[in-house]
């Protein structure tokens, strides 16, 4: 298995009193240490963990298809970036995988749909200014260069759309029945089928998205319609729904990719049979270790504690798990390191979840 990881870069045009302008407010809003001065004297600079664009490509010793699997857009969606993060432990026999699990980790630690906004109305256009900049042309910069043969996204929507056809949980969306030759309609249908001999009913909801007068225009700003028009990719978006528990929507997730795979030629080991017989076993995840570097030591926190510390510069790795984070009480989930001069609690997050919290008291 290969991992690989890009650290976010921003770059910005501007002239010399715009930039003084904009980095005061900046700094204000930010906490953050752009000049140097005594303003930050007496308080704590706190350095968080990294949260990188990471994507694993998995390649398989049989040619075949290849397929990008993007989970996490919406932070509230579990469904789809746990089932994303299994395939990541599975062995590809034939074709090529690459997995985005979690796309949109500041939105995943928050359990919100989107921590800055709905990140998948953003692929038609995005300013610079937007804190999803990075991830969103980190995506775009992926799909440009991997060249998928399929783009799979992994949604949990609200409610049943086999019941109310403006609630979209457990279905399968298109942008269109058919879009320059690519036979989207069919080859959902077939997906569609597939889950109901595994007793899911999971019925296609086509958007139109390219029509003229469509009701979801919203469609135009998706990735899977970003797909279709800009790279003539297929692209599907599959939604469990946020109404059921854990392991259905998981179960959903994972048949419907068993036959996009069959479709287009690519195989794993475990088989899904297996996998989805073992759910349990795959959902566990790792607890969360901390590492705070402090004055050149190091200490390690794996549980509830409060650390007595005077006012310095403390530096938090994490370690042990893929869905690992660390986020403030009260401070914005973006910043990259803040100042704070008050007593602080801090949440270990395994992916939506608070495995531990700590606190740090002026000592």
């Amino acid at each position: 298995m290969n991992i690989y990881y890009q650290k976010e870069k921003f770059y910005f045009k501007m002239n010399r009193r715009i930039f003084l302008k904009k980095s005061f407010f900046a700094g204000l809003l930010l906490g953050e240490d752009l000049f140097a001065s005594n303003h930050h004297q007496g308080k704590y600079h706190f350095i968080m963990p990294p949260k990188p664009f990471e994507y694993h490509i998995k390649e398989g010793k049989e040619k075949g298809g290849k397929i990008l699997i993007i989970g996490g857009i919406h932070g509230n969606e579990e469904g789809g970036y746990k089932a994303s993060d299994i395939l990541i432990d599975t062995k590809i026999k034939k074709g090529t995988v690459a997995i985005l699990a979690r796309s949109n980790p500041e939105s995943i630690f928050t359990n919100i749909r989107g921590y800055n906004g709905d990140m998948n109305r953003k692929f038609a256009h995005i300013s610079k200014r937007d804190r999803d900049y990075y991830k969103v042309n980190s995506i775009k910069n992926f799909i440009n260069d991997f060249k998928p043969d399929l783009i799979l996204s992994l949604h949990d929507g609200y409610g049943f759309y086999r019941k109310y056809h403006n609630q979209w949980g457990e279905s399968i969306v298109i942008d269109e029945a058919v879009y320059n030759h690519i036979p989207l309609y069919n080859i959902a249908k077939r997906v569609s089928k597939h889950l109901q001999y595994h007793k899911l009913s999971i019925p296609i909801h086509n958007t139109k998205t390219f029509e003229k007068i469509t009701r979801h225009k919203e469609q135009r700003k998706s990735l899977t319609y970003y797909a279709l028009e800009s790279h003539n990719i297929p692209a599907f978006c599959i939604e469990a729904s946020k109404q059921t528990h854990i392991k259905r929507k998981v179960n959903i997730h994972l048949r419907s990719i068993e036959k996009f795979f069959e479709l287009y030629n690519v195989s794993i080991e475990p088989s899904f049979d297996y996998i989805i017989s073992n759910l349990d076993k795959y959902l566990i995840s790792q607890k969360p270790k901390i590492i705070a570097h402090i004055n050149n030591e190091k200490i390690i926190i794996q549980n509830h504690k409060v650390l007595k510390i005077p006012p310095t510069e403390i530096k938090f790795e994490i370690q042990n798990t893929r869905g690992g984070g660390l986020i403030a009480r009260s401070v914005n989930v973006n910043y990259s390191s803040f100042h704070y001069r008050n007593n602080i609690k801090f949440y270990v997050k395994n992916d939506n979840k608070t495995i531990f919290t700590f606190k740090i008291i002026k000592g």
